[in-house]
């Protein structure tokens, strides 16, 4: 088992023995719908980076890249509701950005960190930005992987009825009790490397496979993708580009950013570079273009990884003396396919 320290601060980047394999720790929240799922990596006597993974991914997106870094800083990258092995949320809401936000908050009260740390990839990346704009002296640094700020989507208006009668179909599919279609371990290893036109390297596909399936209940040997279908429904509402932009400016804390050569654009530029050159305005933002997809962090986390230990040397100054592991969250049966 392992326990709270009590850390004596000397430098945020001093190696504790007390860390884990690559693989990371498995550890559990409570939140008032179940609990949160996720893995540590590093040290467990000091306050950890809150990771965040993208939309229909899980924590496990980050298993190449946080072991790169985590000697010397701990890292907690937590499954989303409805992602991974994280409960859903009850029946009859659906998922909206905000509610993650408010998780950020519901994991810092949990460990009473005084003050949070984020990193994010695409969805990730947007709801750290959202927290830090909300809560501007509760972030010490943000670190954002292809994707900055929340979509500012054009006549979303116009796709609310479409998304709303797809919330009610996948409703009652679960009121059935409707089996997803199942899959061979190939097929589902394929239609992860195909998701988003081929973000996910088919050599890479399989870190994503164990915290997305679980064994069919009518076909022996095939399996079934357990994220919550209402995960597809995306917000009925959007943020205005007139509030990110001076949120984005007002940010007091260093910003990292990287940006893939081949990432997404799920939106009108304009608006990224909008946010970006009021990030840089501040005079504390970092900003990457690297070779790769969106999922660069999984690709080829080598280069990025690198940068990052750039990036906190240079900037993680905070006391991260509090807020260490809890010996309740550690879940000692690791899920197997």
């Amino acid at each position: 088992m392992f326990r709270q320290g009590n850390a004596v601060k000397k430098s945020n980047f001093e190696t504790s023995t007390n860390f884990q394999s690559s693989n990371g720790l498995e550890i559990k929240i409570p939140v008032p719908w179940g609990h949160v799922a996720g893995k540590w990596w590093g040290p467990t006597n000091i306050r950890p980076i809150l990771v965040l993974h993208g939309w229909q991914d899980n924590c496990d997106s980050f298993k190449r890249l946080l072991p790169l870094i985590s000697q010397d800083v701990s890292f907690l990258a937590i499954d989303f509701p409805g992602h991974g092995y994280s409960s859903r949320i009850p029946d009859g809401f659906y998922y909206h950005s905000m509610g993650y936000v408010v998780l950020i908050q519901r994991v810092v009260d949990f460990f009473k960190w005084p003050q949070v740390s984020l990193m994010g990839h695409s969805l990730g990346a947007s709801v750290a930005f959202l927290y830090t704009i909300i809560n501007p002296q509760k972030v010490d640094l943000l670190i954002c992987l292809d994707a900055v700020k929340p979509i500012t989507e054009d006549g979303i208006i116009n796709t609310n009825s479409e998304k709303i009668s797809t919330l009610m179909h996948y409703e009652k599919l679960r009121r059935e009790n409707t089996e997803p279609q199942a899959y061979t371990l190939e097929e589902v290893k394929q239609k992860i490397s195909r998701f988003l036109d081929g973000s996910v390297a088919y050599e890479h596909s399989h870190h994503l496979v164990e915290r997305s399936v679980a064994p069919s209940k009518s076909q022996p040997g095939k399996y079934c993708f357990t994220r919550d279908p209402r995960l597809k429904i995306t917000d009925l509402v959007n943020w205005r580009q007139k509030d990110l932009v001076p949120g984005a400016r007002s940010m007091q804390c260093p910003v990292f950013v990287a940006k893939a050569t081949n990432g997404f654009h799920f939106e009108n530029q304009k608006y990224v570079h909008e946010v970006a050159d009021a990030l840089k305005e501040s005079g504390n933002c970092e900003f990457h273009v690297l070779e790769g997809t969106h999922h660069l962090h999984l690709n080829n986390p080598e280069v990025l990884a690198g940068l990052i230990i750039k990036f906190l040397k240079q900037y993680d100054k905070s006391d991260r003396s509090v807020g260490g592991i809890k010996n309740e969250m550690v879940v000692c049966d690791q899920h197997k396919l």
